[in-house]
């Protein structure tokens, strides 16, 4: 048999070397394929990722191949699945499998992966039932070009078939929240205000277009109606927070941490105030009718996710997250760097919106901060495509123009800070 020239040379190494040979040739190809998809300058994470040691890879019975295969996304609406797409499987484990397709997914989707083992695998272990069926979640996607076209190398870690009864559970409860948050008559607000004129013309407002209202004009009468009667929102003003330090909105929180919290303020200070109190946002002096029902239907719109979800108002969520920075500016990187590893942060940097797409495809983000600065207007659409495809990240903008807040509050965007910030701010609204 004649043997290639470049080959003759690992023919005499020993079989334990050439596996080792070939588990660095395939971390080697998939390092190169997912250059591809960034520019010149790296993505800057913080904390660094670690790499996977070989030899625990070896332990995790990796089998490194070519292998055809097939996979579908499980509707989660009907949780049913689309479509097959044919699939190359590069990587098998328990853990999960590494994949290419030419057909783009998005992290988290779950997929149902069918393929035919071969009789024999590397190991030597032989399986009674060649034919398997696997339940993944994607984790991670890189895009590469290829002279056929794009093709995308997909990371997925294995996950329980109870897991896909659970999705569709969640896309109903989404389909429900979409729903409940059209019948206003469902929402129940508190204003509580010393001023006459503002508690009567909020009032106004929120009966002709359907809310069920309360008033109240001191916090004790507020408390008491608090405890009486099931409200999802309290609207005050400044001044009538004020009182006792603040005595309205600490005990609201503390009490009903469930119920949200507007306030009408004087000045931007104002608000960095009471940001840390647990105030949800707030309304400028002189409000407009636009700008009202816009906070209204933001704040609405977080308050009804989180109790359809699941989500505990009294835990801290800052432990563990995963957070994306849109900005060039250094200040806030070492604001949230210097705090990170205090608080269990993972930071992932990146100064363009490219790259911004890039990241949320291979990661699981849970919460994304943007600069105005640096996107404009691509800022609104970015954040509208971040709440179609990934619905579950929150999302803060950043801006030294005030006027833009209701711009991106619209477009998807859960809160807006006014510069200059300091880290509390960040952090009292991841928390």
């Amino acid at each position: 048999m004649q043997v290639e020239s470049w080959k003759e040379p690992l023919l005499k190494l020993p079989l334990d070397e050439l596996k080792k040979a070939q588990c660095f040739v395939t971390d080697l190809i998939q390092t190169l394929e997912t250059l591809h998809t960034t520019t010149e300058e790296p993505i800057v994470i913080f904390p660094p990722e670690e790499p996977i040691k070989i030899e625990e890879r070896r332990r995790d019975k990796r089998f490194d191949m070519e292998l055809e295969g097939v996979c579908s996304v499980v509707k989660k609406q009907e949780s049913e699945v689309s479509k097959d797409a044919p699939i190359t499987i590069k990587d098998i484990s328990k853990r999960g499998l590494r994949f290419i397709t030419n057909q783009s997914f998005m992290p988290s989707d779950i997929l149902v992966v069918t393929f035919q083992l071969p009789p024999t695998m590397v190991s030597g272990h032989v399986y009674k039932n060649p034919q398997k069926k696997v339940y993944v979640e994607i984790r991670r996607v890189a895009e590469f070009p290829t002279p056929t076209g794009l093709k995308y190398d997909i990371g997925a870690r294995s996950i329980e078939s109870e897991r896909v009864v659970e999705v569709a559970k969640e896309e109903e409860n989404r389909t429900l929240f979409n729903k409940r948050l059209a019948i206003k008559g469902e929402t129940r607000i508190l204003v509580v205000s010393i001023k006459e004129a503002l508690s009567k013309r909020l009032e106004e407002i929120l009966l002709k277009q359907g809310y069920v209202v309360c008033k109240a004009n001191q916090k004790q009468q507020a408390i008491a109606l608090l405890r009486k009667n099931k409200f999802d929102i309290v609207i005050s003003d400044i001044d009538t927070a004020k009182i006792n330090e603040f005595e309205l909105l600490k005990d609201t929180k503390m009490e009903f941490p469930h119920v949200g919290l507007i306030v009408e303020i004087d000045t931007i200070e104002d608000w960095k105030n009471i940001l840390s109190l647990g105030v949800d946002n707030y309304l400028t002096k002189n409000f407009n009718d636009e700008e009202f029902n816009i906070i209204l239907e933001s704040v609405q719109k977080k308050l009804l996710y989180k109790s359809m979800f699941g989500i505990d108002f009294k835990k801290s969520r800052l432990e563990g997250l995963n957070i994306l920075v849109l900005s060039r500016k250094e200040v806030l990187k070492n604001l949230l760097c210097s705090a990170s590893k205090e608080k269990g942060l993972k930071l992932y940097f990146v100064d363009d919106t490219a790259r911004a797409l890039i990241v949320l495809k291979r990661y699981k983000i849970d919460f994304i901060s943007v600069d105005a600065e640096i996107t404009g207007r691509e800022g609104c659409q970015l954040l509208m495509n971040i709440k179609k495809d990934f619905p579950n990240i929150e999302s803060i903008v950043i801006s030294q123009n005030l006027q833009e807040r209701c711009d991106y509050l619209v477009s998807g965007a859960d809160n807006f800070i006014v510069e200059p910030i300091e880290s509390q701010e960040i952090f009292a609204v991841l928390c």
